[in-house]
Order: structure tokens, then sequence, then C-alpha cells
């Protein structure tokens, strides 16, 4: 992030914390349910959210070396994602092109080739296809025209990223990104590793995760005892670039940052700060350390939710593995909490008692998202692909 705007950040942050001031806008909102519950909606939502932007499919760690490998389903498709020999990660359809058997079933690990459990069609970690058994028994085919389906995909900002076909370069993720790709790059996300990954199903809609993080208005009396005691009550304010936010949530340590040399003074010590990428991914700094959740959704109303946290290389050796253990626990606590309060929610909303959600003034960050989805889905501003 640009000192300048750290600094302009932390001005803002003491001046909303001395005032108590919780209102991002003048007026409450409200939106449908609909949205969180309607098949239709949620087609659309597939059509032109999901398949039209970059996707945040993996940190580069989870592939540190040629012949690692990530599975995952994405949207009904398997994917292969894949270090080759000369470290370029690729993105391929997880399908053995000879009958379509799934190629790889473990999760991760690392391979010299994918050999299909089925014929034992074998091929290299850059998806070409090197050994058919009984090939004479394919006097037609062409292994240049049987390699693996690669997918278009981008390796930037410490990630692996899944792109539309309409628009599969790094500047079109660059322009997606937009505004908020200065200081997403700043992070510096490249020299930290994944710990403790854990992915479970939630009868959620996927929307409901995303906003949980949007508002701090929640904390004293969902969080008591986890996460209450260390933010500023109800203090939150975010500024958006295009469809993605990055929200700051106050600390109450950031009371005593005027004892610090103004040289000294850092955002993130005294503050979390939330980069909310469009549309599903959520990328909490945490002082030291990041908090990588994605809500995937799986229908309108089932979502697998992904936390990973993500820490400086090299700190998980000695006695480093126990500080972070200590530090997921609490940290996935606080998400827990807010899953089951989801999961009560999506039971709410068929219930009949309410025809709309309401957003108070101190929730504006909600309405926004929700204006970028309707964008997306209604408009033709950044529903363009790329844009």
């Amino acid at each position: 992030m640009d000192r300048a705007e750290e600094l302009r950040l932390l001005d803002h942050a003491l001046d909303r914390v001395r005032g108590k001031d919780l209102a991002l806008t003048d007026t409450d909102t409200r939106i449908s349910l609909e949205r969180y519950q309607s098949e239709s909606w949620y087609r659309m939502e597939l059509d032109r959210i999901f398949h039209r932007v970059p996707s945040m499919l993996a940190h580069g760690s989870e592939l540190p070396e040629p012949g690692t490998f990530v599975t995952m389903v994405h949207f009904g498709r398997p994917l292969l994602v894949s270090r080759d020999r000369e470290g370029v990660a690729h993105v391929f359809l997880n399908v053995c092109r000879h009958r379509g058997a799934r190629l790889e079933k473990e999760p991760a690990g690392r391979r010299k080739n994918f050999t299909c459990s089925y014929h034992a069609w074998k091929y290299g970690t850059d998806g070409t296809l090197v050994n058919v058994p009984s090939e004479q028994c394919f006097p037609t085919l062409e292994r240049s025209e049987r390699n693996l389906v690669a997918l278009p995909s981008v390796e930037a900002h410490g990630f692996v990223w899944l792109m539309p076909e309409e628009a599969p370069h790094r500047a079109d993720l660059d322009r997606f990104l937009g505004g908020i790709r200065p200081d997403f790059a700043d992070l510096g996300l490249e020299s930290f590793e994944i710990y403790g990954a854990e992915s479970h199903e939630w009868e959620i809609n996927w929307k409901l995760f995303v906003e949980g993080t949007l508002e701090g208005y929640h904390f004293p009396f969902l969080h008591p005892k986890s996460a209450n005691p260390l933010f500023e009550n109800g203090i939150f304010f975010f500024d958006s670039f295009g469809p993605h936010l990055r929200s700051i949530l106050p600390k109450r340590s950031i009371n005593f940052v005027t004892r610090t040399a103004p040289a000294d003074r850092r955002l993130h010590a005294v503050a979390n700060v939330i980069h909310t990428l469009f549309p599903n991914e959520t990328v909490l700094h945490q002082s030291d350390h990041f908090l990588w959740m994605t809500a995937h959704p799986l229908g309108p109303t089932r979502t697998l939710v992904k936390l990973r946290l993500i820490v400086p290389k090299g700190s998980l050796a000695g006695d480093g593995a126990e500080r972070w253990e200590e530090n997921r626990k609490l940290t996935y606590q606080v998400q827990y909490e807010d899953l089951e309060i989801y999961r009560e929610i999506q039971i709410g909303l068929s219930a009949g008692a309410n025809k709309e959600h309401c957003f108070g003034t101190q929730e504006h960050a909600l309405q926004r998202y929700n204006e970028a989805i309707e964008s997306y889905l209604f408009g033709d501003g950044p529903g363009q692909a790329g844009a």
C-alpha cells in the first residue's frame, strides 16, 4: 500500500474511532430475498459473473516445486493445477483424453507424470501426452491432438488464476482488478505459504458468507468472547474499486497509535484490512499474516467454504507451527460462529417472516457489494469480461 494512502487510512480510522462514527451513508436500504434462494438467480450468477471473471484457484505455495499439483472441482469441471518441469503453472481439465476418466484422483501431491488408472495413458506435467500402451491399436492417433485440455490461466500476485476464455491474458487480469491491483500486489503474497487449510460445505447462499465480512455491526453480539475484545465496537469503513472493496476494521489498539513515532505507524498493526475481490474471494490482512476465504457456490442454498491462513514462508519451523495453530483456532472459531448464523439465516429466509433484507447505514458496504452483483447481472459495465 502506498505510504500516503496508509497514513490517510490511519487518520480516517482515528477520526471515526474518536467520533464513534458508525454511519457510512445517510439512509438504510432494502434488497429482495430472491437472490439468496432462487435457482434462476443462481444460474444468472454462474452465467454472467462466475463464468466471466477470473478465479483464484490456488496459492503459489501449493505448487512449491516442479511436479507439484492440486486438484479441485470448479463449477462442475474437474481441474488439475500443475507446475511443470520449467516451473510454469498450468490449469488443465482433470480428464484423460482417451475415455474421459478422471486423471489425477489425489487432492495434492507431486508427480513426474500423470497416469490414468483406467488404461494408463500418461501425460507430462505440462499436459503433453507422452505414452499410450499398445499405441499400435490407435493407428490414426495424433498425440498432439490428445494432450490434456489446457484452460487459460495466469500466475500473479501469489496466486494461480483461472481466466475467462474471452479474456485470457495478464492484461485482462490487471483490468479486472483495476484500482485495487496496486494495493493487492503490495501485500507481497508471493513470499507467504498456506497453513491450516479447511473446506466444508454449508447449507447457505454464498453471498451470506461474503456479506458477513463487510460489516462490524455484529461483532459485539455474535463474537463477545472471540473477536470483539480486539476491535472497536461497530467501527468499519471501506473504499470501492469497481466491484472490489477494501475495508478497514480498527482494533482497540489504534487508540495508542499516537504513542508511536509517525514514521513507525503501520495500519495493519492496529486494524484488519479486508480485500474483497469480486465476487467471492476475501483476503484479510491480520498484522503479519493473512486469512484467505472463498465462498464457492454449489447451488442457490449450498456453498463450499474454504479457509486458509497465509503465513510468512519459513515461519513454521521450530515452535512456529504451535504459534500458528493457536492463531488458526481463534481465527476459524470466529468464522464458524459466523457460519452457524448464516445457516440459521438461510433457514429463516424460507420461513416467510421477511420479504426483504434491511441494511443499516453502518452496513453500506453490503449495499455497494450487491449493487456490483446487479451491475454484472443486469448492466453493461462491469459485466463485460475483463472490465
